[in-house]
């Protein structure tokens, strides 16, 4: 019988076999240590070797110094890791696939580079709305960064399905989501770049806005008396002044003594024409002139003295000479009122310039800082105003929409790795154990309820042989009785 061989010992692993495969991101291998420390130099005697001296032994040679522990590695700072943690990877699941890292870690850098973006945009928008840069933009800012993070990483780490009828419908969902992202990140960003002819053009129409102020306050508030047009029915109560001096009154006495004064002329002036008419008629008859009316008698005679007493009598019944004073009175009045009415003018004007001009400025004041909403009107304004600039505005705006949906589109166009069938036989996997121990516990569950009604069967068995004994006791002791 042959000796028996001894058992053959396990093979001891090699270092490392069983680790987790490193990370290229997470060390830096530094130089090893030396294996051996240098041997010392040999002690030089204190005094020269004489011919006589015994030879000395021989040296024994230094033993290896002990090598030195080991360095430690210096940690880097994991960008990679931390970028795939955006990607909503699975570091241990990942490990099984190490050429994949380079992937993951690219899509969690567009997943940041996104969020980034975002986050600049809602910067921007605060700051267009509130018209000037703050410090407390801060906390929107990071939630909005937060937020777009979160809803990116949530795209792009949920799987889209195995073929392309459950692929398309959550595609088109998610890049929905991503556009209407896009378009409220992507505004303020085109906002920003276009801000120079923006504020140019919000700077012109309200200047523009401010001379129609302007015009329609002068246009309500024409000047009395002047040549301006009236007032438009349309005209509201806010567009209209009260004014301290108006020359209405002067106007409307002044236009009385005009009526009175051409009246009185046109009096005078018949008057004076009868009057005329009456002197030529005595003084025909009074030289002897033959006519109508007319003795042809050279001389004062009766018909002589008869005519310019009728002219003498007409003229101080009819007040020639105090109608002539009374003229001239209203006509200097006259005078008096058109310069009244020309100072009154000019008071009037004075006085409207000054009113329009502080409600000009009052509304100045109202226009404030120029807001978002003026910013998204100019740059529609402008857009319609020029088609080149439109393409660009379109262009610039398309770009960041692109931008904001990339995360998707690469994790689309990447379609699935074997990372995500990985993560999906581990998902069936879980799924087939999580069924397991339901029916394990269901049945676990069966076997207690059929124990527990087996054990109130006995009991109920036992129950009815006791009464039955206890019923044929009481029978025997009633049958020894009677």
């Amino acid at each position: 019988m042959y000796p028996s061989e001894p058992p053959a010992q396990p093979e001891a692993d090699p270092p490392g076999r069983h680790a987790r495969p490193s990370d290229p991101d997470d060390t830096v291998p530094l130089p090893p240590a030396a294996a051996h420390a240098p041997a010392p130099a040999p002690a030089e005697p204190s005094s020269p070797p004489s011919a006589e001296a015994r030879p000395s032994a021989p040296e024994k040679p230094a033993p290896p110094a002990e090598p030195g522990p080991p360095r430690r590695r210096l940690p880097r700072p994991q960008l990679g890791r931390r970028l795939r943690v955006l990607a909503g990877v699975d570091e241990r699941l990942l490990d099984r696939v190490p050429q994949e890292r380079a992937w993951y870690t690219s899509l969690g850098g567009v997943v940041l580079g996104t969020a980034t973006i975002a986050a600049i945009s809602m910067y921007f928008a605060i700051t267009q709305a509130m018209g000037a840069s703050s410090w407390l933009a801060v906390f929107p800012v990071l939630v909005w960064f937060l937020f777009i993070l979160n809803v990116d990483r949530w795209l792009v780490s949920s799987r889209l399905g195995e073929g392309w009828f459950r692929r398309v419908p959550v595609l088109a969902m998610r890049v929905l989501m991503a556009f209407f992202f896009g378009v409220v990140i992507a505004e303020p960003l085109v906002l920003r770049i276009f801000e120079t002819a923006v504020i140019q053009h919000v700077a012109d129409q309200r200047t523009e806005a401010l001379a129609q102020l302007g015009g329609r306050l002068k246009t309500c508030n024409p000047v009395p008396g002047s040549t301006e047009p009236v007032a438009p029915a349309d005209c509201k109560a806010t567009e209209t002044f009260n004014f301290d001096q108006s020359p209405v009154a002067t106007l409307r006495e002044l236009t009385v003594r005009r009526a009175d004064a051409d009246a009185l002329a046109k009096t005078i002036d018949a008057d004076s024409v009868q009057l005329r008419a009456i002197n030529d008629m005595a003084r025909r008859e009074c030289v002897g002139d033959s006519g109508d009316g007319l003795t042809g008698q050279r001389g004062v005679g009766p018909n002589c003295r008869r005519l310019r007493a009728e002219a003498d009598a007409f003229k101080r019944t009819r007040q020639i000479d105090a109608n002539g004073v009374k003229l001239v009175n209203l006509r200097t009045q006259i005078s008096e009122l058109e310069s009244a009415a020309r100072t009154s003018h000019a008071a009037f004007e004075a006085e409207r310039e000054t009113k329009i001009e502080a409600r000009v400025a009052e509304e100045r004041s109202h226009q404030g800082k120029i807001g978002l909403l003026e910013r998204l009107g100019a740059l529609h304004d402008l857009a319609d105003s020029s088609g080149v600039l439109a393409v660009g505005i379109w262009a610039v705006r398309i770009f960041f929409i692109l931008v904001d949906c990339m995360p998707i589109l690469v994790k689309f166009v990447g379609g699935s790795t074997t990372y995500d069938k990985l993560v999906s036989a581990q998902l069936a996997v879980a799924e087939r154990d999580l069924n397991h121990d339901i029916e394990s516990e269901y049945a676990e569950r069966e076997a207690v309820l059929r124990k527990r009604r087996a054990e109130i069967d006995l009991e109920i068995l036992e129950h009815k042989a006791e009464l039955n004994t206890r019923l044929h006791r009481a029978a025997d002791r009633l049958s020894e009785r009677v």
